[in-house]
């Protein structure tokens, strides 16, 4: 089971009230129903991909209308994938569209209506169920071990600027783009998907991605230590291959003994202790002279060094 459907199937458990049932159903509706007349009746029908989302729909319309809907499978297309329809017919059908905002009474009839009904709304629990409905009938969710990223498939340009617009309002950073041209509405910082998640009462999956955030934080914050540390060690190295060339150039121009006494014993313990860093290097002295010594006395090293290679005419 994909990460996705683990949360579909945790928010299909969440209760609510009555109040929050009818924004649920709005919000599955809005994402996956139409209105069909056949042989002059109307028939609601809800199209869902799993089986878990369609029975959602299916326990919503029987319960807070007091419908008989049904609920039948089938296949889809080539893929030979399962789909599910929840199908409602009669005047019952009508009144479900109207009283969950979908469709409006006008002059001639019925409109369409792509917008988010706020009315339904006024309450803070109410519009978490709508969020919760809005995922079930058009949500995605990456495996977060994989990647951050949330999506919702309004399909219709002017649901999904209504859908963004109420996610914003209640805190979420969503963003609408089009893919392959389909309008979806988008959440990809980490942080964000938790709110959501908490919003709509996924609270296992908000822990499970919780702990694989922290999880990949850690892995991150070791690897860029390792890094550095490794980056370190290869300056380190760097500087005493060239420390030690410069201490041998001078000892191949018979000036080793020219040198004094603090860079003569600098430039032996260079030679004895070629791997370590400066300010371990100091510690071993008696008494023990700072890192900046250390840096100062090899640095003094290598301008000799260079000095006397001009004078022979070395590189």
């Amino acid at each position: 089971m994909s990460f996705s459907s683990m949360v579909k199937e945790e928010l299909c458990k969440v209760a609510g009230k009555p109040c929050c049932q009818l924004a649920e159903l709005a919000a599955l509706l809005h994402g996956g129903a139409s209105l069909q007349l056949a042989r002059g009746e109307k028939r609601l029908i809800f199209r869902a991909e799993s089986a878990v989302v369609a029975r959602r729909a299916f326990t919503l319309l029987k319960g807070v209308f007091s419908l008989k809907p049904q609920l039948y499978a089938f296949q889809r297309g080539a893929s030979g994938r399962k789909g599910y329809r929840v199908a409602a017919a009669g005047a019952g059908a009508e009144l479900v569209l109207e009283a969950t905002g979908l469709v409006k009474r006008k002059e001639g009839g019925l409109a369409l209506s792509r917008r988010v009904p706020l009315s339904l709304l006024r309450r803070d629990c109410c519009k978490r169920a709508y969020l919760r409905g809005a995922f079930l009938a058009g949500g995605y969710l990456s495996d977060p071990e994989k990647a951050y990223h949330l999506e919702f498939t309004p399909g219709d340009e002017g649901y999904a600027r209504s859908l963004c617009l109420f996610l914003i309002r209640r805190g979420v950073a969503a963003k609408e783009i089009t893919r392959k041209e389909t309008r979806l509405v988008y959440v990809k910082d980490s942080e964000q998907i938790v709110l959501l998640l908490s919003l709509m009462g996924a609270h296992a999956a908000l822990l499970t991605m919780e702990s694989v955030r922290v999880t990949k934080e850690v892995r991150n914050r070791v690897n860029r230590i390792v890094n550095c540390e490794q980056a370190n060690i290869g300056k380190i190295m760097d500087a005493a291959q060239r420390q030690i060339a410069a201490i041998e150039s001078i000892e191949r121009n018979a000036a080793f003994q020219r040198l004094s006494p603090a860079l003569r014993r600098m430039a032996e313990m260079r030679i004895e202790y070629p791997d370590l860093p400066l300010k371990e290097l100091g510690e071993l002295f008696s008494p023990p002279i700072g890192k900046s010594a250390v840096n100062h006395r090899l640095r003094k090293l290598e301008e000799i060094a260079r000095d006397l290679n001009e004078e022979h005419g070395q590189e």
